[in-house]
């Protein structure tokens, strides 16, 4: 129900802007649009990539150590993908850095192999209640 009402609401948003030259914001598409849509539509294109795994995929995931105070990043690189789970390899390191350097010996996948579910790997969108770490899934990265 939440969809539908939202979808309209964005059109009637969008189509309410005026003739007025565009901005350079406007001209990338941001426009008037309000944060909210566009954060929206962030974390939008996010779960659309995390529910459709490909090989080759990077998932960062961002932590808080308990009692740190700043976050980590770590890295899991998908090397199999069904239309239900994907296969990953987690990195040997986390990094400070969620653009930290994937070709560093490092950031490459380990051995080790995890398998979620889609699911499982939809839930990392969000926190854990209880969990101590404070992660989740922020971006999906390619290889270079």
């Amino acid at each position: 129900m939440l969809k539908t009402l939202f979808l309209p609401s964005v059109l009637i948003l969008l189509l309410a802007v005026g003739c007025n030259k565009a901005t350079p914001a406007e001209q990338q598409g941001l426009g008037d649009t309000p944060a909210a849509v566009v954060v929206d539509s962030a974390v939008g294109r996010l779960r659309a990539q995390v529910a459709k795994p490909r090989v080759g995929d990077v998932y960062v995931v961002q932590f808080q150590p308990g009692g740190a105070a700043a976050r980590r990043y770590f890295f899991y690189h998908v090397f199999r993908a069904t239309p239900d789970s994907a296969y990953l390899h987690p990195a040997g390191k986390d990094a400070a850095t969620a653009a930290a350097d994937l070709t560093r010996p490092e950031f490459q996948p380990s051995a080790n192999v995890m398998v979620y579910t889609l699911a499982e790997l939809l839930e990392l969108l969000q926190e854990q209640p209880g969990d101590v770490n404070k992660a989740r899934l922020i971006q999906v990265r390619q290889v270079p």
